[in-house]
């Protein structure tokens, strides 16, 4: 039997009551869990830390892992259309990269942005494929015979349904599995991050600061919770 949210709820403070605090690492689903949970909790103090290769947790301009998740897919990408770019064929090459998981529209764009590809969003409406076709055909010329299309897998079926069909295209496509976009190395935007949240992190231990989450603002690091708002790195 699933248990209910509150059941849950019990279950967590029973076996966390022996600790004075908790830190919350993950990702938008481990953020809701945490909000759900811990952070309702008026004997724990703890602190939600956003990582995610996705990109996509509220509350944050930006997660640990994602710059080395769009890095390590992009290497794929490019690899895949020097393939491609390398045969040629009667019709215009179309290989589509169909991303696992739950990627954030802002991620689908980076990574056509890098490789000179394209994208479909998440949420879309008939006009917008409209104009994504036309804007594949246009791409097209004596020396660009190629191209790569960005989407999230979850739309596999609407890209072969409304998008490919009104192209006159060689339509080949392939997934990254999540565990792929995770890369063999941080970069190192990724690794100063890493140490930007390490400090956040050793601060509000120190300071036994109440419970809160920590952000990831363009501005900088920070350290959020409802009365306090500081902690710049």
């Amino acid at each position: 039997m699933k248990p209910t949210p509150l059941l849950g709820n019990i279950r967590w403070e029973e076996i966390c009551s022996p600790m004075d605090s908790i830190i919350f690492i993950g990702d938008a689903q481990a953020k809701k869990r945490w909000a759900q949970t811990f952070a309702m909790s008026k004997t724990i103090h703890s602190l939600y830390v956003p990582v995610s290769i996705y990109n996509n947790i509220k509350g944050s301009d930006w997660s640990l892992g994602y710059d080395t998740a769009i890095n390590s897919i992009t290497q794929m990408v490019l690899k895949v259309k020097d393939t491609i770019h390398s045969l040629k064929y009667e019709k215009p090459r179309l290989f589509g990269i169909a991303i696992n998981g739950y990627p954030s529209n802002h991620m689908l764009q980076d990574i056509s942005m890098a490789v000179d590809g394209h994208f479909l969003a998440n949420t879309f409406e008939l006009e917008e494929v409209e104009l994504l076709c036309n804007k594949i055909d246009n791409s097209f010329n004596s020396l660009q015979t190629s191209s790569v299309l960005v989407y999230s897998h979850l739309n596999k079926a609407s890209v072969e349904k409304k998008l490919i069909r009104s192209l006159n295209v060689d339509w080949k496509y392939t997934e990254i599995d999540e565990a792929l976009c995770m890369g063999t190395n941080p970069t190192t935007i990724d690794r100063i991050l890493a140490n930007e949240i390490a400090e956040i992190i050793l601060l509000w231990i120190k300071n036994d600061n109440p419970t809160g989450e920590i952000a990831v603002k363009k501005e900088g690091v920070l350290y959020l919770n409802k009365k306090y708002e500081g902690m710049i790195v």
